[in-house]
């Protein structure tokens, strides 16, 4: 599933919307997460623009926040890329603790 809405742009994470709280959808066998039925039903008047428009964000694993991928510094983690939003502060967090944000992503991205 998605983390980030693809009709408002905001990270289902940084709301703090588990996926038993997400409005959940199938569009060409890929599930997608919205934070409202609002958002859902938007993006069925028009699928391809809303996915493409949300096509290269992603979210700083330290302050949740969304942000195109070209504007993200990159870490290699135990074979993971991720990408933040360029504040050093975040990636030196992440580096002193990269367990408890990995596992924070997780927590809310798989509603444990």
């Amino acid at each position: 599933m998605t983390e980030i809405c693809p009709t408002c742009g905001c990270s289902l994470v940084r709301l703090r919307l588990p996926k038993e709280s997400t409005v959940s959808y199938h569009h060409n066998d890929k599930e997608y997460g919205f934070c409202c039925q609002g958002c859902l039903d938007i993006f069925k008047t028009d699928p391809q623009k809303y996915l493409q428009e949300i096509i290269d964000l992603v979210v700083c694993p330290v302050c949740l926040k969304e942000k195109p991928i070209e504007w993200t510094s990159m870490l290699e983690h135990d074979g993971i890329t991720y990408h933040f939003c360029r504040c050093p502060h975040c990636m030196e967090q992440f580096k002193k603790k990269p367990e408890y944000f990995i596992k924070r992503l997780e927590d809310i991205t798989h509603g444990n």
